[in-house]
């Protein structure tokens, strides 16, 4: 008699099994200069920053959140801050810089000397009222509040990437 599990296992089984060896060649790494591939990438990533046609993003962190910016961009910050319409700002927790063809991190943020986000206020206000409603079960206690919080707009204006960056690390 032909047990179920014998006709599971079989036709489960690969038709034909080959066992490869590992070889025994040893490869040998390259050595690298890295100094010599640094100031390459160095020099590659200036050449990238030197046409102006090249767009940079940069990654900031502003209220407790991140946004990935890019000149002419538009955020949202929702707290009240002590600057004015009009102000220019500059935004100096960057977490990364980067463009179509490279990305510099920070560890855990870029020196603020050598990456200069600018951002000007375009616009203060609040936002729509949300309504909270609370309501006690079993008593005749209800309560309702307004909340509207304060809002900034924030246009990029620039990101600069200084070259002395590329050279120090």
């Amino acid at each position: 008699m032909i047990s179920r599990s014998s006709i599971l296992s079989q036709r489960f089984l690969p038709l034909s099994t080959k066992i490869q060896y590992a070889s025994t060649q040893t490869i040998e790494p390259k050595l690298v200069n890295s100094k010599d591939r640094q100031n390459f990438v160095a020099n590659q990533i200036s050449e990238v920053l030197a046409d102006s046609k090249n767009r940079l993003f940069a990654v900031i962190f502003a209220h407790n959140r991140q946004f990935k910016v890019s000149q002419n961009d538009i955020i949202h910050l929702h707290h009240n801050s002590i600057i004015d319409v009009g102000q220019k700002i500059q935004l100096e927790k960057v977490l990364l810089v980067g463009g179509r063809d490279f990305t510099l991190f920070g560890r855990p943020l870029l020196n603020p000397e050598h990456v200069k986000v600018f951002a000007t206020v375009i616009e203060k206000t609040a936002i729509q009222p949300e309504l909270n409603y609370v309501k006690v079960s079993g008593k005749k206690i209800t309560r309702t509040t307004f909340q509207s919080r304060e809002l900034n707009v924030l246009r990029i204006n620039e990101i600069i990437v200084d070259k002395s960056l590329l050279m120090n690390n």
